[in-house]
């Protein structure tokens, strides 16, 4: 299986893409894909590098053989998992984190645990990694650190929130899910992250939030970001349940060098905003 996988691939390079110009990498986990960004020195994208596998042994085959991953440079790896909390930053202690998370999904496998401070310090997003993956990864590298999935769109919504209506609801879509962060008086009210298979499950669950908030559909604003093209979610589709539905992509933090920049046709949400 690992050989077949390999081959499943997708690579992209600016026009003057050297490797000894490449000073830090950030790796997108998801369930059977990473997506890896190669970044210079002026903190602009010069690569990508779209993987996939079938499961860790796979993964490891793939990352063993990504001479883009093997560059000993500092690396961010962002875990897409549905493990994780959100804490205030004015009761969180990082010798707590391991009582911070819902252990109903508890793992067989040994684990550690991981945290990011996002908005000022005010949230922590707490996470973990089983240490089988988490030495996958640090393979002939020291310098990773380690973020929860939803860093980058919680980071992006909380940056913006003095901008928003009372009612304010924002949706991240990746793959067959999508985050969705609900703000009321310009304050993170709700998050989670769900999963479907089409646009009629997402907006079920957007209604549940809005019912759940008491959010007005004829006021409230609906932005909808990254890959909800895949989805068949057009703006007729949007308005037919909400008046002030856009569609839209993160104001962008990243940067392309010439060549690169055609991977932001993908809608990967990270490919505009990274945390």
């Amino acid at each position: 299986m690992a050989d077949s996988v390999e081959n499943i691939q997708e690579n992209i390079y600016s026009d003057k893409f050297d490797t000894s110009s490449v000073s830090s990498l950030s790796l997108f986990l998801f369930d059977e894909k990473y997506i890896l960004l190669a970044k210079d020195v002026n903190n602009q994208v010069s690569a990508i590098h779209q993987k996939f596998f079938s499961d860790l042994k796979s993964l490891q085959f793939v990352l063993e053989r990504d001479k883009l991953f093997a560059i000993a440079v500092p690396t961010k790896i962002f875990l897409f998992h549905k493990s994780y909390a959100l804490i205030p930053g004015v009761i969180f202690e990082a010798n707590h984190v391991d009582l911070y998370l819902d252990f109903s999904d508890k793992s067989s496998q040994e684990i550690s645990f991981l945290y990011s401070s996002l908005d000022s310090n005010n949230i922590y997003v707490v996470s973990k990694i089983e240490n089988n993956l988490k030495s996958t990864f640090e393979i002939n590298k020291t310098k990773i650190t380690y973020h929860h999935g939803s860093c980058s769109f919680l980071s992006y919504a909380l940056a913006n929130k003095n901008s928003y209506l009372n009612q304010e609801v924002l949706i991240s879509v990746f793959g067959q899910n999508f985050y969705i962060a609900a703000f009321k008086n310009q304050e993170l009210a709700s998050f989670n992250v769900f999963e479907t298979e089409n646009k009629e499950g997402l907006m079920k669950y957007l209604f549940g939030v809005t019912h759940q908030l008491d959010f007005d559909r004829k006021y409230c604003r609906i932005s909808l970001m990254g890959e909800y093209s895949q989805m068949g979610i057009d703006q007729e589709f949007g308005n037919t349940y909400y008046k002030n539905f856009v569609l839209t992509q993160p104001t962008p933090n990243q940067q392309y060098l010439e060549g690169a920049e055609i991977f932001k046709n993908s809608n990967f949400f990270e490919g505009f905003w990274e945390f």
